[in-house]
Formats: C-alpha cells, structure tokens, sequence
C-alpha cells in the first residue's frame, strides 16, 4: 500500500486534494473501487468516475475536481502503466538452465540466462545474457536470441532467424516456418524452397500465435518496437517497419511492405505485394487488393479498402439501401401508372 503522494512521487505527478490518502490497489475505469487508483483522460470520464467510490484519479493538468483527490500527470495513462509494474512487479527468472533442457555443444550461452526444463537450443546458436526461453520452446540452429528477450512456452524459433533485445515472444508462436511459396503446372502445385529467415528487431512484442514465415530469399523483417497482438499472420519477404501496432486475426500476404507508426485494427487483409504509408490508420476488417499503395498518413477501412471520406459514404448507401429498394419500387410503379394513363388517352 502506498499514499497518493507517494504514488505522485513515483509518477513525478502533482497532488491535487488530500495527499495521505492510502492507496491499496489499481483498477480500471469500468471497475471503480474505494482504495484504489484510476486514471481519466477526458472530463467526460472524470465526471462519471466522481460519482463513484475510487479514491484516487490520474488525471491531465487541464483537469479538476473538488469531489475527488487528483495527481496531474501529463501521460495519465502512462503513469497508470508503471503504477501496475510498481503494485504487480513482472515475474522474475531465475537465470538457471533446468537439467532436462537441451542445448547443442556448439551453441553459445549467455550470463544469467534462463533455460527451463525441455527447451531445446540447436548447433552455433547464441543466447545473449538476461535471455528467457521458457518450457518446450524450441530454438533451431543458428539463430541469435537478444539480451532480455522472453521466449513464452511452446515458441518455436526455426534455423538462421535473428531476434533482437527485449523482444517478447508470448506462447505458441511460430518464427521462420516456410513461406507459403507455389508455382502450378498442370500436375502439381511445385514447392518454392524458402531458404532466407526473419529478423525481429529489439523490443518487438508478439502476442500469442503469432507466425512470421520465413523470406524466399533475403529476409522477412519486423521493425523494432512492433507490437503484434494474437493470431496474426505475417507472409514471406513482408516488410514491417518501426513501431507499428497490428492487430488480431490480421493476415498479411507476402512481399507487403508496411511503414512505422501504421496502426492496423483486427481482421485486416493484405494481399501480396500490398505498401501501406507510414502512419496510417486502417480499420478494422478492412481489405487490401494485390498491389495496393496507400500513401502516408491515410484513414482507410471497408472492402476494398478506401479513404475514410469515401468509405463513410458508402457505408451510409449501404445502410439505406433497404429504404432506397422501395423507393424504387414506388417510383417504378407510379411511371407504369403513367405510361398505362398516356396510353389510354392516345387511344381514346
């Protein structure tokens, strides 16, 4: 437990309100709880957190409240972040290799790495210091596994795949598997052989399932500081660059080449050869054509995907498309009407 200022100390916040306040816990917005700390980011959500028992708002400096004690922070909802590490520290590793991992002769181990029981670590592979690779992860030959990278259970890491420093890996993901690579005669579907790998720069995090092919050839690139969520699927020779948020059920085809800072909602699909500008915002479910450019700085989302502006409209045509039929069909019975009037009166 922790009084408000301590906390507005820890976050370099400034009290607004009652200073010796204890502090038990962190909660959300949703989950408002006396004894606890929240953030807000808006007066909007100020105004309904003030009706509630939380103890404690972080809040941006525009902001007050005479119903409720405040630390002004700048980024509240940063400050809320490293209030959770402080209240629930990260787990710690032991920096021991468990007896029943497996790890080849020839591959080179770190200072204060931690190797859990069934790991398995190939020939000519390094594993720099402060590593984690958990239970049943498996780690091919050749590959480089950066300082303070955690590999959760069950990743597979396939040969020749370099990953960076502080990059998290969470359960289940697959790195450097074959790139999904075919060339059709009239006998068969002939596989390409997929001989190049993946390389994930530092403090990229992946959510859990996660696949990254591996390149044809060359090498299959993840940006450093890409946040990946769960179930994304990332094609041969795709290209991602630095700080790009992508979301789940995202399927990107291969040879895609995808700026920094892009943010990308959940079920988007890339097909191949497909460039997204940097910092651009695609919508959820949104559907890219083979070949498609989208310049920087965009809003894009529907199927295909277009700009904002245009998107908007057609999902309001789409919407009224039900009223629309029947006016149509209104109309094409008062023109039958008339039609049969005119021609009545011709051959009167």
């Amino acid at each position: 437990m922790k009084t408000v200022k301590e906390i507005a100390d820890l976050i370099k916040g400034k009290v607004l309100g009652h200073p010796e306040i204890t502090i038990s816990g962190i909660t959300n917005a949703e989950n408002p709880r006396s004894g606890h700390i929240t953030f807000a980011q808006d007066q909007k959500n100020l105004s309904k957190l003030e009706t509630t028992e939380i103890s404690c708002i972080i809040a941006p400096p525009q902001l007050a409240s005479e119903k409720k004690t405040l630390i002004h922070a700048e980024h509240p909802k940063i400050a809320w972040a490293k209030l959770l590490e402080v209240f629930y520290p990260p787990k710690t590793h032991s920096g021991q290799i468990s007896k029943n991992a497996f790890i080849a002769p020839s591959a080179r181990i770190g200072q204060e790495v931690t190797i859990e029981a069934f790991a398995a670590i190939g020939e000519r592979t390094v594993i720099e210091d402060g590593a984690v690779i958990s239970s049943q992860v498996s780690v091919g030959s050749n590959v480089r596994i950066g300082k303070k990278t955690i590999l959760h259970p069950n990743v597979t890491v396939y040969d020749h795949c370099q990953i960076g420093a502080s990059v998290i890996m969470h359960a289940g993901c697959v790195i450097g598997a074959d790139g999904f690579g075919y060339v059709h005669t009239p006998e068969r579907q002939e596989k390409v052989p997929q001989v190049g790998n993946v390389v994930i720069e530092d403090e990229v995090e992946l959510g859990a399932c996660v696949t990254i092919d591996c390149a044809t050839v060359g090498s299959t690139q993840i940006g450093k500081g890409c946040k990946i969520d769960n179930l994304v699927q990332v094609g041969h020779n795709v290209s991602i660059a630095p700080h790009t948020v992508i979301s789940a059920q995202t399927g990107i085809s291969g040879s895609c080449k995808i700026g920094s800072h892009v943010t990308m909602g959940g079920k988007v699909g890339l097909g191949d050869h497909v460039e997204i500008g940097d910092w651009t915002m695609v919508g959820a479910g949104a559907g890219f054509a083979t070949g498609k450019r989208v310049p920087p700085k965009q809003i894009v989302f529907g199927q295909p995907a277009r700009p904002y502006h245009e998107a908007r409209k057609q999902i309001a045509a789409q919407l009224r498309s039900a009223e629309t039929l029947e006016e149509v069909k209104t109309l094409k019975k008062k023109v039958r009407e008339l039609e049969e009037r005119l021609a009545a009166q011709k051959n009167a």
